[in-house]
């Protein structure tokens, strides 16, 4: 990959690292307000605040995953190993770089990558029926 368009990926990547950082943190203070009861809440918005706290926790969950696969991606840039496939080791096309560029996988191996992850998914529920 050209340097230049490396370079771009990489601010980018930092860019939304940052991004996501910051609303983490942001997350879990609210979070933190939530269950330490210092958020004054009425009975009837005990149901309301506990919905909110799910979704804070569920997109907080999501961001520190998107955080981890961003730090994975800048950590290849450093060591000259970003770009290729972590699976079949081919490289992995420009665009898909552009669209994901935290990728691990090219299109090929993340198509079978979630068939497995469903598949597994499916005989988790089989067997918890």
């Amino acid at each position: 990959m050209e340097g230049n368009s490396l370079k771009q990926l990489r601010d980018f990547l930092m860019s939304r690292r940052d991004r996501l950082g910051e609303g983490v943190q942001v997350r879990e203070r609210e979070i933190d307000l939530l269950e330490s009861g210092e958020a004054r809440v009425e009975i009837v918005d005990i149901a309301q605040t506990l919905e909110q706290m799910g979704r804070n926790t569920a997109l907080a969950e999501q961001e520190r995953r998107e955080l981890v696969a961003i730090e994975h991606a800048l950590s290849k840039i450093a060591v000259g190993t970003f770009g290729f496939c972590e699976e079949c080791e081919d490289e992995i096309p420009h665009k898909r770089l552009l669209a994901v560029p935290e990728t691990k996988f090219c299109a090929r191996c993340q198509s079978i990558a979630e068939r497995a992850e469903s598949r597994m998914r499916g005989a988790a529920g089989a067997v918890a029926r």
